[in-house]
């Protein structure tokens, strides 16, 4: 339906103990969006979470971490496990227990292991450097009057301390890159002196004894105990993890349940002895809600219908007695009321926004549409039906709403472009079916003289290809190919703009609709009433346009002269009422008008150079490659590399085709949506539905 659901307000009070029975009984019915409760509302404070919330909250904390622990994550693609509620309540205080014993051992196990491992990897490296010096580590450190000073250099630094010191010692690695300098602490601060003109970087001097190879290997040795315990203690976690991550998953959302529905209460108004809840829900299930209380909470729990939301704005809400003139904290959440097919397209609305309460949702539209825009865009067989199938898998096989939007764009625009593709344009991968003749270059005079010469056609088309005339009718009755997307670009662009036209006509008529729903008629008729007639102005000048410029022949000049009058007539008083009820500055918009109706040219624009790419891959495989002239049905390099070589460029290339296909098909026709049909209409900025239920992937209450 083009309106969202119809929603009503409703209060629901009752006694303190039944509020948990009551919460029970609104998520079991799905069917109420609650509006948080305010905290200054007189006489009323917010509610306190059950007393189970505590108790959930707490295991759901030590879940979460044995969840950290044990690296559980949720795996796309693989197959979920279903746990019985019942088997979660009864072992999981166990379960907890025993397993938090487990984990905490391998976990600390794990943890020293890895801190070890990353201090024999620190202490590696600083001993790495020393091993190039065959000196054990005592002869580096204990010294009264020498000081040692170690480290990294660009330059040999032994002339310049003979000279400057004298009397020292020092140890070169083989690459001269690396020292150690024995030198009389006096002469120590002289030296670094020295050593930092010769490009001198220090490495703090190791402590310990032996030589640095021999504890480097020590260390080596260590570091493969350690890597082993490492491995034992992640094997462990990973039994633990394979033995119990169904369950601890499945207890996560039984908990989060549990959690959800416990502090409901922080969301309603309670005084001491009761508790009062509003919320909306769909016209067509308020005597659902108001059934769920009849029995046992009949004389406890009492739901009052305060008001129907209406669609026109500015209106006064219902007082509520003893709540005071209550106007809803949030706006009236909008319930989307569509069926399976429309409602795959949801989403495409949804990422501009949701629709008000009070407006048309233009889902509907897009699902109509879009697929008739896509299909034209693509216009061929030969990737329309490749569409269709990539579609129906990704519907079938895809979860996300990304992928199954995608899926559902390719399914419902494959069928419309196979449907173009065979009956408007009669051609597959570039294609033609049926033979096509170019009297233009052909050297004959008439069309039936290079008929009868070819009757093949003068064109790669199928029929060339195959030795063999396809026919170009069905019957004699349905046209197989009307149009050529790169012989006929006139009427195409004639076509395309005509469709346009249409498509805004749609545009400011749900426009018109919303006003009427809103404002009245009044307002309806002067904010786009008035954008209709300078539509319909603008359309029949741009028919005489298309005679004086483009097809003279098509419209006769008494019928241009009247499309001239028939204009001015529509235009003038459209821009007067436009200017009267949205000021002068709506005279700018008339340029932006102009601008959507021609961007709906893309329509036959993008199936051209489509068309256009496949006809250079396709003549460079059959002609270039292979020697195919189409005027003898023959091929002149049919040798197997050449074979090879034509066979890889068609694959290549039309899988390019096919690809630019769905990019420029799908981003274009929703363009035509967001930016020249929704600017008509459409303003979103709604707040999605969103009852109190349960979700349930992991769990089962049977």
């Amino acid at each position: 339906m083009l309106l969202p659901e119809q929603m009503t307000r409703i209060l629901v009070v009752g006694s303190k103990d039944s509020l948990q029975e009551t919460i029970e009984a609104l998520y079991g019915s799905e069917s109420v969006h609650l509006v948080d409760f305010s905290a200054d509302e007189p006489g009323f404070s917010l509610g306190s979470p059950l007393p189970e919330a505590s108790e959930a909250s707490q295991k759901l904390l030590k879940l979460r971490a044995m969840e950290r622990d044990l690296e559980i994550k949720p795996v796309k693609g693989k197959e979920i496990e279903i746990v019985p509620v019942e088997k979660i309540v009864s072992e999981l205080d166990g379960i907890i227990n025993g397993l938090d014993a487990q984990i905490f051992g391998v976990i600390e196990t794990k943890a020293n292991a890895q801190a070890r491992m990353h201090d024999i990897e620190a202490r590696k490296k600083q001993l790495e450097p020393f091993m190039s010096i065959p000196l054990p580590l005592e002869l580096y450190s204990n010294y009264q009057s020498l000081a040692v000073i170690s480290g990294f250099v660009k330059n040999d630094p032994s002339e310049a301390i003979q000279k400057a010191l004298g009397q020292y010692e020092i140890q070169m690695s083989e690459d001269g890159k690396f020292i150690i300098l024995f030198i009389q602490k006096s002469k120590a601060q002289e030296a670094q002196r020295i050593l930092v003109q010769n490009g001198f970087t220090e490495v703090p001097v190791p402590q310990g004894s032996g030589l640095p190879a021999e504890q480097v290997k020590k260390l080596d040795e260590e570091y493969d105990v350690e890597t082993k315990t490492l491995e034992e203690a992640n094997k462990k976690i990973e039994d633990l993890r394979e033995k119990h991550e169904s369950f601890i998953m499945a207890s996560d959302e039984k908990l989060s349940i549990d959690v959800e529905k416990a502090e409901t209460p922080l969301r309603l108004g309670t005084t001491k002895h009761a508790f009062a809840m509003d919320g909306w829900v769909a016209s067509t299930d308020v005597e659902k809600i108001q059934n769920t209380f009849k029995g046992k909470l009949a004389d406890k729990v009492f739901v009052e219908v305060l008001e129907v939301a209406p669609r026109a704005e500015h209106h006064e809400p219902k007082p509520v007695e003893g709540i005071g003139h209550r106007e809803p904290k949030e706006t009236v959440p909008t319930k989307q009321k569509n069926g399976k097919s429309v409602g795959r397209f949801e989403y495409l609305t949804e990422l501009i926004s949701t629709p008000r309460y009070n407006e048309i949702d233009p889902t509907t539209i897009i699902a109509l549409t879009f697929p008739i825009f896509f299909g034209l865009m693509v216009g061929d067989m030969g990737y329309g039906i490749p569409f269709i199938i990539l579609g129906a898998l990704g519907l079938k096989k895809c979860i996300s709403k990304d992928w199954r939007t995608i899926a559902t764009m390719l399914f419902y625009g494959g069928i419309w472009a196979t449907i173009f593709g065979f009956f408007l344009f009669g051609e597959a991968f570039g294609l033609h079916f049926a033979p096509h003749w170019d009297l233009v270059g052909s050297g004959y005079s008439s069309l039936e003289l290079l008929k009868a010469a070819m009757p093949l056609g003068n064109e790669m088309t199928w029929s060339s290809l195959l030795g063999t005339i396809l026919p170009n009718n069905i019957f004699g009755v349905i046209p197989i190919g009307i149009y050529s997307k790169l012989a006929d670009v006139k009427m195409l662009l004639f076509i395309a703009i005509w469709i346009g036209i249409v498509h805004l006509y749609i545009g400011f008529g749900l426009g018109f609709a919303n006003k009427v729903m809103r404002h009245g008629m009044k307002h309806a008729i002067m904010e786009k009433g008035s954008w209709l007639l300078i539509l319909t102005g603008g359309s029949f000048l741009f028919l005489f346009l298309i005679k004086m410029l483009v097809a003279p022949w098509l419209i006769s000049d008494s019928m241009g002269t009247l499309f001239i009058v028939l204009g001015l007539v529509f235009l003038l008083p459209g821009i007067g009422m436009a200017i009267k009820a949205e000021g002068a500055t709506s005279i700018l918009e008339l340029p932006g008008l102009m601008s959507n109706i021609i961007s709906y040219a893309r329509l036959a624009a993008i199936g051209m150079s489509k068309a256009g790419l496949a006809l250079a891959f396709n003549t460079i495989a059959f002609v270039t490659i292979l020697g195919f002239d189409h005027n003898t049905a023959t091929y002149s390099s049919m040798g197997i590399v050449m074979l090879i070589v034509a066979v890889l460029i068609l694959i290549v290339g039309h899988l390019t085709v096919f690809i630019l296909g769905v990019l420029s098909a799908g981003m274009h026709g929703i363009r035509l949506h967001y930016v020249e049909l929704f600017q008509k209409f459409y303003e979103g900025g709604g707040v999605k539905f969103n009852p109190l239920k349960v979700v349930r992937k992991r769990t089962s209450e049977r």
